[in-house]
């Protein structure tokens, strides 16, 4: 027992394979969401072409769909130990800071849902190990490719730009400075809009994403370190996304899929802030700790489990009003597609355009072979019986109701 609990590969290999379950489990309850089919179909992004061509070797279905980004996220594990250890000391704390950064649910829903979230984290931990083990050249390289892959990056080039200022990197600087430019300008990046405050919201969906307990731990580790300890490349990415995503948020909505990536990569820190302060203190006065790591993981384990068991919150939680589970615009369309199919029709067409985008998916393209309605057409005689109902249940719940006119 002594020999697995020091073969930390082991330990995390068992965590990947644990979770791997899980998430298979919640791809099973989830259907295409009309955003993920707009990258779908897309076709110019990295994470459009990676979901096209899961699809085009396994067939069109949520597995082919979504296992890839299931595998990404274990690699992106992978390279939260590595960089665990340019931060922490010890083995154990690798590993938890590693069981952290999967448990996480904005890490989780990197795993299953269709955005760049998790290439973000991946590029990101990537350029990290490089400047830390001093590849420079492949740094450099690396870079300059992520300009071309997202536009989400331009926040990668503020966090090292400024870590390339305070520790005296000229070219380093120069280079972050060039690539936020193209990234601003290429990708139009701005500020505009008419002002209006998102703080209160963003607040709460970085709660959200990181569990509300974790996220306290999260900026007390920020602010920690900004006054006390040393400051990492990671602190300095972190911090930046955090701030600017918080300032912006004051006056505009900020696309937080972009900036969430840069902030749950910050475990290793969360870990040795968590720990340092922990181990200085004599046994007797750890009460407190403990019992604040107590609440903590009890507080994250209901948000990772309700990401995995998100159907079972229907019948707990949202019966009357399942339109509000916020599981609801990844659901349905797959259901809603089988029934089609069942009764014969071939092609669709929509009141919703964004419905018929996600059974398109499915294999129900455009077309007049049956028209859907969310609302009962009140020009169409029943006594023809050319309407029919099609009603979608989760976990014994209606969550869903259409009328069909074939």
């Amino acid at each position: 027992m002594k020999k697995l609990y020091q073969n930390e590969i082991f330990v995390i290999f068992i965590m990947c394979l644990f979770q791997g379950i899980f998430l298979l489990y919640a791809i099973s309850n989830l259907s295409i969401s009309y955003y993920e089919a707009e990258i779908f179909y897309d076709k110019k992004s990295l994470v459009s072409l990676i979901a096209n061509l899961s699809c085009e070797i396994f067939g069109r279905n949520d597995y082919a769909l979504r296992v890839p980004f299931i595998l990404i996220h274990f690699a992106n594990a992978a390279m939260i130990y590595k960089i665990s250890k340019f931060i922490l000391k010890r083995r154990f704390d690798m590993v938890v800071a590693t069981a952290l950064f999967m448990a996480l649910p904005a890490s989780m829903s990197s795993a299953i849902l269709l955005n760049p979230a998790g290439i973000i984290v991946f590029f990101t931990l990537l350029a990290i190990y490089f400047a830390k083990s001093e590849y420079n050249i492949a740094l450099f390289v690396l870079l300059s490719v992520c300009a071309l892959i997202d536009r989400a990056f331009f926040m990668l080039y503020v966090g090292f730009g400024i870590w390339a200022l305070y520790t005296r990197k000229k070219e380093l600087l120069l280079l972050c400075i060039a690539l936020f430019s193209f990234s601003v300008i290429f990708y139009d990046v701005s500020s505009e809009g008419k002002p209006k405050g998102y703080f209160l919201d963003t607040v709460g969906v970085f709660a959200g994403a990181f569990s509300p307990l974790v996220f306290l731990f999260f900026i007390y580790t920020i602010y920690r370190i900004w006054i006390k300890e040393e400051k990492s490349l990671l602190w300095f990415i972190a911090t930046s996304a955090l701030c600017l995503t918080m300032l912006f948020s004051l006056r505009q909505r900020v696309p937080l899929e972009m900036m969430l990536p840069y902030c749950v990569i910050a475990t290793p820190l969360i870990i040795r802030v968590l720990f340092n302060s922990y181990r200085v203190r004599l046994p007797k006065f750890r009460t407190f700790h403990k019992i604040a790591v107590g609440v903590t993981l009890v507080s994250l384990a209901v948000s990772y489990f309700a990401v995995i068991f998100s159907d079972v919150m229907y019948e707990a939680m949202f019966a009357n009003k399942p339109q509000r589970h916020f599981i609801y615009k990844f659901d349905v369309a797959r259901q809603l597609a089988s029934e089609l199919k069942n009764r014969g029709v071939k092609s669709v067409s929509c009141e919703d355009e964004r419905l018929c985008l996600r059974l398109k998916f499915y294999g129900l393209p455009s077309g007049d072979s049956a028209f859907i309605y969310a609302d009962k057409p009140e020009y169409v005689s029943d006594h023809k019986n050319s309407i029919q109902n099609i009603d979608i249940y989760k976990r014994g719940v209606r969550i869903a109701k259409f009328y069909v006119k074939i």
